[in-house]
């Protein structure tokens, strides 16, 4: 059959849109990759092909598989399930991705006929073969059936490896190589060591999809594939690569015994740094050239009501324990609507004393599915799907509304203004010139959306 899977576009109105990050999408690559042996497949990444209309018309599709990766995406998403259902409406529509694997609320239903949940490869590949066959799919597991606006799910998947899963299809993007970036790091391509996290942090989702299951890839087949990778710098998504300390110390042994001359960004808690010093020594001869901390306070009283299970303290010695091996912090914090000025203050003076080389900020938002969700899902002032961005509070805030968003404007303001001897480090995302007043302009006027009753 030909299969065409499409990537969304940013939505019209997005603070942190790819002026800052544009990746790869990996996920449809695996799912690309998994069905090349059957079928004829395009990839089409919307943020650079725009024309869908002129897609459609160029090849008669039997399967469109439209990936809506976040909750910002679902409006952009629905349009695109409309265009084809009245563009070529023999086609069958398929939504898969993290959004449609914790909720389909909001998503057109009336133009999608299946829902993919979860790791989405083999539920694919096992779907399009009973749709080829004529066979039911009631037996294959990890899918949802649309019938009517309604949802029947079926069986579970269970994740039990990665390593059957076959490389990534990136030759179906070839032509965007170079435009992918992350940050500064350009061009910039996706890989994973593994998959799930242990930890039950409270507004986070992604521990729940796994039901707190790890799972990892043999060293070989990590390394089989960096040897396929052109590119420099690898940003690493796991949800947490360091879980496993011996394991990952054992991978940069092999790492540098290979050869291999690659840049890596990777996500890590800083228990697991302060836990494992020489791990993050050993990675620093490896090509670890920065990792993304979720440090997310500043107070203790906030990472307990996290269930983060770290402190502030653990935070300064994971940033000593990172600079003394010359590997760059990125650190997110977690700003509460109900900050008050004086918190927002030891905010910005923390920035200045934790010595972190790129900081950024995130309102707490209640993502569906997690357990802030649950807590304030009665609360909500606005349910805007775009605004499910981390830059937009979505509950009542103590300040007034214009306040708040000028006080978390100024975290950004502050962290970019701080004298760094001259290097480039400077905010996460958005680093210098106009992009970063636009960025933080943006945050600052975010208030206009919300009724004055607010």
């Amino acid at each position: 059959m030909n299969v065409l899977l499409i990537y969304p576009p940013n939505p019209a109105y997005c603070i942190l849109n790819e002026d800052f990050s544009c990746c790869e999408p990996l996920g449809l690559e695996y799912i690309a990759a998994t069905l090349l042996e059957n079928h004829c497949v395009d990839l089409m990444d919307m943020r650079f092909d725009k024309d869908l209309p002129a897609k459609l018309g160029g090849r008669r599709y039997q399967i469109v598989g439209v990936a809506v990766p976040f909750t910002t995406s679902i409006n952009t998403c629905n349009l695109i399930f409309e265009t084809v259902r009245l563009l070529s409406p023999d086609s069958i529509t398929i939504a898969g991705g993290h959004y449609p694997s914790t909720s389909v609320a909001g998503l057109a239903l009336a133009h999608v006929d299946y829902i993919v949940r979860g790791e989405g490869v083999d539920s694919v590949r096992e779907l399009l073969a009973a749709i080829e066959r004529g066979a039911s799919v009631n037996e294959v597991a990890g899918i949802g059936i649309v019938d009517n606006g309604t949802v029947k799910t079926t069986a579970t998947r269970a994740v039990t490896s990665l390593d059957s899963h076959p490389l990534p299809a990136r030759q179906l993007l070839a032509i965007n190589h170079k435009r992918y970036f992350h940050a500064h790091y350009s061009p910039i391509t996706l890989m994973r060591f593994s998959l799930g996290c242990p930890f039950n942090c409270s507004f986070c989702i992604l521990w729940k999809m796994t039901d707190r299951r790890y799972f990892t890839r043999l060293h070989e087949a990590i390394i089989d594939e960096l040897n396929t990778i052109d590119n420099n710098n690898i940003y690493v998504v796991d949800d947490e690569a360091f879980i496993q300390a011996k394991r990952m110390s054992e991978l940069a042994r092999l790492l540098i015994e290979s050869g291999l001359q690659k840049t890596f960004h990777m996500y890590v808690r800083s228990d697991t740094i302060v836990n494992n010093p020489q791990l993050f020594a050993d990675w620093a001869q490896a090509g670890l050239d920065s990792v993304l901390v979720g440090l997310e306070s500043i107070f203790d009283n906030e990472l307990e009501d996290y269930n983060k299970k770290t402190s502030l303290l653990q935070a300064k010695n994971c940033i000593d324990i990172l600079h003394s091996n010359g590997i760059e912090i990125r650190a997110n914090f977690i700003i509460k609507p109900d900050y008050t000025l004086d918190k927002f203050r030891q905010v910005r003076e923390a920035i200045h004393e934790l010595n972190i080389d790129r900081p950024t900020f995130a309102i707490l938002t209640p993502f569906i599915g997690t357990d802030t969700y649950a807590q304030v899902k009665d609360e909500l002032i606005i349910d805007t799907p775009e605004f499910y961005d981390c830059f937009h509070t979505l509950t009542r805030t103590r300040l007034d509304i214009k306040t708040f968003y000028k006080e978390f404007a100024d975290l950004f303001r502050a962290a970019q203004h701080r004298d760094t001897s001259g290097s480039n480090r400077k905010v996460f995302y958005a680093g210098k010139g106009d992009r970063f007043h636009t960025f933080v302009d943006k945050i600052e006027n975010a208030y206009r959306y919300y009724s004055t009753a607010t």
